[in-house]
């Protein structure tokens, strides 16, 4: 996996990796960030990600198309991917204005999304078109 960085972090809980942004994720580590996320996706000793954006402060239009890529990447290899907050009001905001909240599987807080990546591995299948709650 990539190295940690101020603004991102990947850690493991059970069969979860956890992809964390923080503060901003600035133009130059946006490369990083769609590595840690490819990471993620093709860690083996693992079967979902979590990105959990509880700490992200600002977020743009490159980083949300990094994350919408990552989400179709994963539902293309049949991998949950689930993003938790509570988020930033900017987020939040971006978010909503662009209607990736009816795409994404959104999780109010980490614990929150642990438990639905959870509950999608005990299913056994992704939902066929975007999120169930």
């Amino acid at each position: 996996m990539v190295p940690d960085s101020p603004s991102i972090e990947l850690t493991q809980q059970e069969r979860v990796v956890i992809v964390s942004f923080r503060n901003t994720i600035e133009l130059e580590e946006q490369d990083e960030a769609g590595l840690a996320l490819s990471d993620a996706r093709t860690d083996t000793s693992t079967a979902a990600t979590l990105l959990d954006l509880a700490d992200l402060t600002f977020a743009d239009s490159t980083l949300l198309n990094l994350i919408l890529r990552a989400h179709a990447d994963h539902q293309e290899q049949g991998r949950p991917f689930v993003l938790s907050g509570p988020y930033h009001s900017g987020v939040q905001r971006l978010f909503e204005i662009t209607g990736v909240t009816e795409v994404l599987e959104l999780a109010g807080t980490r614990d929150e999304g642990v438990r639905r990546v959870q509950e999608l591995l005990d299913i056994g299948t992704m939902p066929p078109d975007g999120p169930t709650s």
